[in-house]
């Protein structure tokens, strides 16, 4: 939310470097804090590369007695600072800016949002300064989970610039490719990316290789469009006749917009990896957002195949690796070598990013998705005649960040059980935010319902009957061992200890060799060759909801909506020892269906929901039909296919499909980070006014997700394409905001309006910082993402709330003030959530 109190001030940047001036701070002693001089950790310059680190403390502050009485929540801080960086040159150059754990930046007047705050230097800022000095100023966060919160509470820094001439540049470091398995391509997939560092846009028509058996073919439709600054993951399909060769180089035609005449290229060498096939190695597949991702794979060893011959599928055991950590290092690749004879197959998911893109849930968890439906494209490719992989049966392990307990919500239809090494409960508790920013209740309550897919403390109950081993260190100061003891507790009071074991292992601290093949957990891995330990249904379960979107189905059961988008939902099931009917009790529940699952053999043949008797459709007919709760509270039966003749307890039968048209559902469900369930890439519209933000949104959504974006035209057709659309506008008449039937929208009176489900229509006037962000339906349960500014400062203060980092909240909808500046979340003028037929819900917030 980026609450800065020198914004009250005009901000850091309107400060004079004066010793003698104080400004106040609840953290400092006499609640003041003025500028101090700070020497460089480290700087060198070879004239086309400058760098420098910079090492902050503030050892004035008595941070022991801070920290006993709020806990690490009292290390989060935030300071300035300020340099300078110098062009000794005679002309203007093109500079390439890395800006290491950093997440907002000036350079002189110009203002930039979202910076590298994981230092994954894929997405670096393209400056073109002039000779001379140029100030550089440096917001500092500090932030636990990236910095750690033991010892004094430093912040660290490292700032990069180096020259560029100014044209298109391929990124062999970032290059994705990959492995080479018996002699072949292990997938055809491979992307590299590339970055304009000119000033026109540039469009890339053709990408060869110079090796006469290795082709390459761009995926999509050429031209491929650059924005200058812009930075997007250019995917091609690799194809080689006979073995591949070692290395070979890649080369990219391209035209500078304004000269599509002068074919220009540029050329970057590639190496390969060989592997065996049960070796741990990379395969490469297509994310749903439409970029190339990769996981590392491990195929059954012969010997595993050897004793469970004649089974003709093995299930499958994920590893999600904590944050920070690439899939592809040493130690994420081989955390299990030293059982490389288990039953099942092996992957290692990235998460597209090394913090898993939104630590594994929208983002990330599509890309774990796309792993799995990988290998069947693998064993046709490789040729593999062993067992193939079940999809439906998945052993989750994970450490730290992937240890987490995330997968309390999603796919439980395919969890078979579960491994918890190491992980915490929720961002909220491991450490809050708390301190940052006071606000009203009720903006806070809203914070706290778009973050309600994280708050996996609540959906304790979604693990009954799910094998569980939690296991953590005694003596882990990254993660304490209270996160795994308190779930611990809260699983066996919920679900019991039938299906639940807790191991604490004393004197181990956060990580250590052999972490993830203790005795414990050799013992738990028994499981995947005994299925008939993890496929049976509980008699009784419960599936708590917090977004339908997020959930996968439980006994067959699925969720598609709730009431209201402001509470969690809930289903209790009871099953009928003696009949094949099930007793449902449900709570905020609006519509469900049945799926078909490994457990389609026990479904049901009538239902009693919250004491309605519902008699369904025979055999796979059930699948075909939703189970509805009308306004006045009465279930019905709504079956999508006209041809099923209902039957004779089916007297609450509807043929109505008009929902699917009017009614939000499936992948337009959840806050605004619902936009990155993205079918395909991203389509940024914007007008060249505010250019220079739709590529700060591109810059951030391929910096924090690897995600790709175009930018086109404001006023560019998308109904044809598959992507999510975000719209960049300005100013008091863009045409996207011309409709008056929208909740959120542009008033004919002079300002912007929020109208309410009783149609109140409430209007903001037109000021000074006044903007807004919301989300709006497309077809085929695609969304778009409106950022509109009256003014430049408003539509800043709007985009930066474009989900980039997991923990922060942004409801469906907010309309911001200038307050917002120095105030965060207690400045806005309205936020909150849409209902189901896309109105604002009731519980949001309009001042």
């Amino acid at each position: 939310w980026g609450a800065d109190p020198l914004e009250l001030l005009g901000g850091f940047r309107a400060l004079a470097n004066d010793k003698e001036t104080h400004y106040p701070s609840a953290l400092a002693p006499s609640g003041r804090v003025s500028w101090s001089t700070h020497q460089l950790e480290s700087s060198s310059s070879s004239g086309e590369v400058a760098e420098v680190s910079l090492i902050v403390s503030f050892p004035n502050i008595d941070w022991p007695l801070l920290q006993s009485v709020y806990g690490w929540v009292a290390l989060q801080y935030q300071a300035w600072a300020r340099g300078h960086l110098t062009i000794a040159a005679d002309s203007a150059q093109s500079i390439i800016f890395y800006a290491d754990n950093v997440l907002e930046f000036w350079i002189d007047d110009d203002h930039y949002f979202g910076g590298d705050y994981y230092a994954y230097r894929r997405a670096p800022v393209v400056l073109h300064l002039n000779p001379g000095s140029h100030n550089v100023d440096i917001r500092l966060i500090r932030d636990v989970r990236v910095m750690g919160g033991i010892g004094e509470p430093k912040t660290s820094i490292t700032l990069k610039a180096e020259t560029s001439n100014g044209s298109l540049v391929l990124i062999r470091q970032k290059a994705l490719i990959p492995d080479v398995v018996n002699g072949v391509f292990a997938t055809p997939f491979a992307s590299v990316p590339v970055r304009n560092e000119g000033r026109k846009a540039i469009d890339i028509l053709d990408i060869t290789t110079n090796v006469g058996t290795v082709s390459a073919v761009i995926i999509g439709i050429p031209p491929f469009n650059l924005a200058p600054g812009q930075t997007r993951p250019l995917s091609f399909r690799l194809t080689a006749q006979g073995n591949p060769p070692i290395s070979f180089s890649l080369q990219v035609t391209y035209v500078e917009r304004d000269s599509p005449e002068c074919l220009l290229s540029t050329v970057i060498s590639i190496a390969f990896s060989a592997h065996n096939r049960h070796s741990p190695h990379k395969i490469t597949f297509l994310h749903p957002g439409g970029i190339v991702s990769y996981a590392i794979l491990r195929a059954p060893s012969k010997k595993a195949i050897s004793r469970l011959f004649p089974i003709k599928r093995l299930p499958i055991l994920l590893n999600l690796h904590g944050a920070g950590l690439e899939a592809d290092s040493h130690q994420v690749r081989h955390m299990l070598d030293s059982v490389p004879d288990l039953p099942s197959w092996v992957i290692f998911p990235t998460g597209v990013t090394p913090w898993s893109g939104d630590d594994w849930h929208t983002w990330g968890f599509a890309d774990v998705e796309a792993a799995v439906a990988a290998i069947p494209g693998w064993i046709e490719t490789v040729g593999w005649d062993g067992p193939s992989a079940d999809a439906s049966g998945w052993l989750v392990t994970g450490h730290s960040n992937g240890g987490r307990y995330e997968k309390s919500r999603q796919e439980a239809g395919a969890k078979i059980c579960q491994v918890k090494e190491h992980g915490y409960s929720s961002i909220e508790g491991y450490v809050p935010y708390q301190m940052w920013a006071e606000a009203n209740p009720g903006v806070t309550m809203l914070l706290q319902n778009s973050m309600r897919s994280f708050r996996h403390e609540l959906l304790i109950p979604n693990f009954k009957g799910i094998p569980i081993v939690q296991q953590h260190g005694s003596a882990d100061n990254n993660v304490p061992a209270f996160h795994s003891r308190r779930m611990n507790q809260l699983i066996s009071q919920t679900n019991g200890d039938s299906s639940h074991q807790y191991v604490e292992l004393k004197g181990k601290s956060h990580w250590f060799d052999g972490a993830m093949t203790t005795v414990p957990l050799l013992g738990f891995y028994d499981i995947l060759g005994r299925e008939a330990d993890w496929a049976k249904l509980p008699q009784d379960f419960t599936t708590i909801i917090a977004n339908p979107a997020d959930m996968g189905p439980r006994g067959g059961l699925l969720v598609d909506l709730l009431i209201s988008p402001d509470q969690l939902g809930r289903m209790d099931v009871e099953r009928c020892p003696t009949s094949a009917t099930w007793i449902l009790r449900t709570s905020n529940i609006l519509r469900f269906h049945f799926v078909a699952s490994r457990n389609s053999d026990i479904l049901p043949h009538k239902l009693v929901v919250d004491q309605v008797l519902l008699e369904l459709p025979p055999g796979k007919e059930k699948f075909a039909c939703w189970l509805s709760r009308s306004e006045q509270g009465f279930w019905h039966v709504r079956l999508c296919r006209r041809n099923i003749r209902p039957r004779s307890l089916l007297s609450q039968v509807s043929h109505d499909r008009q929902w699917l048209t009017k009614q939000r559902h499936g992948a337009q469900l959840g806050p605004l980070d619902s936009i990155l369930r993205s079918v395909g890439r991203f389509l940024i519209r914007t007008s060249a006014p505010v250019s220079d933000v739709a590529v700060q949104i591109a810059r951030n959504l391929f910096q924090y997700f690897a995600a790709d974006s175009e930018i086109i035209d404001l006023s560019a057709a998308v109904d044809s394409q598959s992507g999510n659309v975000i719209s960049v506008t300005l100013g008091t008449d863009p045409p996207i905001l011309g409709s008056h039937s929208d909740p959120v929208g542009l008033d004919s009176g002079g300002g912007l309006y929020v109208r309410r489900r009783e149609g109140i229509k409430t209007v903001f006037p037109f000021e000074v910082g006044l903007g807004a962000i919301f989300l709006r339906p497309l077809l085929r349960e695609r969304l778009e993402l409106v950022v509109w500014g009256f003014d430049k400062h408003g539509l800043k203060q709007a985009a930066r709330l474009m989900p980039m980092l997991t923990g922060v909240g942004q409801p469906d909808f907010i309309v911001v003030s200038k307050r917002c500046a120095w105030e965060g979340a207690a400045g806005v003028l309205a936020m909150g959530s849409f209902d189901n037929f896309w109105k604002v819900s009731e519980a949001s917030f309009v001042s």
